[in-house]
């Protein structure tokens, strides 16, 4: 037997997974407008999900040159807490 596709009628599936690190990754700047990034959820070294987010306005302007304000920025955003 080949592979055999059923329709079936819909199903919630969950699965629940523990973030421990994230990665963030700068995807588009637009000089004085904005960025688009992802931030990649990782259980120890296994990609879990993918998150995509657009700064721009005040959290844009915000930025300056301090990276940890992104790092505290996308936390924030994602309800999660740095690990000290």
């Amino acid at each position: 037997m080949n592979n055999i596709k059923v329709n079936i009628n819909d199903y919630n599936f969950v699965k629940t997974s523990v973030i421990n690190n994230i990665q963030i990754n700068i995807l588009k700047i637009e000089l004085f407008k904005g960025m688009t990034i992802s931030v990649n959820l990782f259980s120890n070294s296994k990609i879990v999900d993918t998150q995509i987010m657009n700064i721009t306005g005040t959290e844009y302007t915000n930025w300056g040159n301090d990276d940890n304000y992104i790092i505290n920025l996308v936390l924030t955003k994602l309800n999660l807490t740095k690990k000290t």
